[in-house]
Order: structure tokens, then sequence, then C-alpha cells
């Protein structure tokens, strides 16, 4: 169902830059100008835990005709895509933790410290001219994890394993949209009022980082943020099923849709888990 996903305002392509400089993430004056040493400091607070992947085209998983063997190919192919945007968030998340832990006991942060808190405030769409705990509570709902069952069926369930136009000619594994001409595919059932495409990617990397950015920010699923946070708040592990029921809004087909991507992470727990 590509057509009905990801209804949320997506308007780029690369919506997280990688971090090159603190002036994609810092907004000019916010804080105090860094000396290089510090800008070094958050640039690493800020980056990947591992290198990048190196790029590999999409294989034909048309041409596979043994279903669990394309499921495995399909799973192997983005897997390590999907780890490595969560190691880097649990990296995000128990810093800005410990520096939530920090200010829970009215010590100061450096300089160095506040670049970074605001850092992620720009990254994860919230505007914040002044941290409080409930801007720091927030922002703790938004840097976490997204398990890998959830996003490896949604991208199945989107891209029909990886076979659809959307997937093969731009990456899309998500159906997500833009509203930019030609910043996308444009669907051949778009009605003529309508302007949207569907995102196209250089790489299956930058599909997979939108996706998570989408979930993380977007008002549209604060719903699934809700119940991770939850969750968390209960010390319970964070699983693709439950964070499938803040999906209503991602297709037309609300619960119904829940309840199939809810079904196919059961259906396939063991290719999952592999």
């Amino acid at each position: 169902m590509v057509g009905f996903a990801a209804l949320s305002p997506f308007v780029g392509l690369q919506p997280v830059p990688q971090q090159d400089s603190l002036d994609e993430w810092q907004k000019p004056g916010r804080i105090a100008a860094l000396s290089q040493a510090d800008q070094k400091k958050v640039l690493e607070r800020l980056a990947y835990t591992e290198p990048a992947i190196a790029f590999m085209p999409l294989p034909d998983f048309d041409a596979i005709n043994d279903t669990n063997a394309k499921k495995r190919a399909f799973f192997n192919y983005l897997r390590p895509h999907v780890q490595r945007e969560n190691n880097r968030l649990r990296y995000l998340r128990q810093q800005l933790l410990e520096l939530a832990e920090k200010k829970h006991k009215n010590q100061r942060l450096t300089v160095e410290e506040y670049a970074f808190l605001y850092s992620l405030y720009d990254e994860f769409r919230m505007n914040v001219a002044e941290s409080d705990p409930q801007m720091l509570g927030e922002l703790l709902k938004r840097v976490d994890i997204l398990p890998a069952s959830l996003v490896l069926m949604q991208a199945a369930n989107e891209s029909a394993w990886g076979t659809s136009r959307f997937a093969v000619e731009g990456f899309n594994f998500f159906g997500q949209w833009c509203f930019r001409e030609g910043c996308g595919l444009v669907p051949l059932s778009r009605g003529e009022d309508q302007s949207h495409e569907v995102a196209k990617f250089s790489t299956p990397e930058q599909s997979i980082r939108s996706y998570f950015y989408n979930l993380n920010t977007f008002h549209t699923y604060e719903q699934l943020r809700d119940i991770r946070a939850q969750l968390r708040a209960e010390r319970k592990p964070i699983r693709g099923e439950a964070l499938a029921a803040g999906l209503g809004r991602y297709s037309e087909r609300g619960e119904e849709y829940i309840a199939e991507i809810s079904s196919m992470i059961r259906f396939n727990r063991r290719f999952l888990e592999e």
C-alpha cells in the first residue's frame, strides 16, 4: 500500500544530513561560540558509532523464486542499515540520559554539553529557547530506537518485499512522499488535483534514515513515541508489535493496517530473529 503510506509531511529527501558542521544543527547565536576542540567533541557526540555501510545495488528480489530465500535476502539487505541507525540512537540516548541526570542534580553543563543538547533539539524538530525538564523529557521520547522487526516488516509491506517500482527505481522502501516538483517519482495513480511524488533516494541508507526521522519527529507518530516511552517507564522491551499500535496514521487503512503489520511480524518472526 505504498500510495497510502507516510501521510506525515515529508518535505526533503535527506532531512537528516551528515554531521559535517555545527551549523547544520545549531541555530545561529543560540549558544556561545565554541572552540575547535569543543566543536570536535560535539561532532563526535553526534556521530554514528560505526563507519558507513558500503553501497550495494538492490538485488533482483523478483528473481528469487523460493519465498524463504527471498525474505532472508530482503532482511539481510536492509538489516545492517537499521542496526546502524539504532546504534547511533542508543549512543545519543545514553549521552542524553547522562545530561538529564546532571540537570536533575542541579549540576552545571559545559558549553560543549549545551551545544550537544541543543543540536539534538534541532535535529529532532524541537524549537526550544530554554531547556527545562519537560522539553528534555520530550526529547528523550524522540531519541530512541525503532525495533528492527517493525522497520523491516513495514519495509516489506510498503515495498512488496523490495520489488515495487519505488524501491527498484528510488530505494524507497516505505512509501514516503515528497512535495517538491522533481523530488521523486510520480505515482501512476496520482489524481489530477494532487501534486505529491514518491521520494527518490540515492542509497538504502538515506531511505532508512528518513523513515527513522519521520517516526521519531513528526506529530503524526506521537502515539507511537508515547507507547515506546511507556514501555521504557515500565522497564519493558521495545518490541515491534507494541509500537505497531501507534501506526494508525501511517496509512489511510488505519486499524486494518496496524493489524496487518502486527500479523506480518508474528508470521515472520523466525526470519526477523535470524
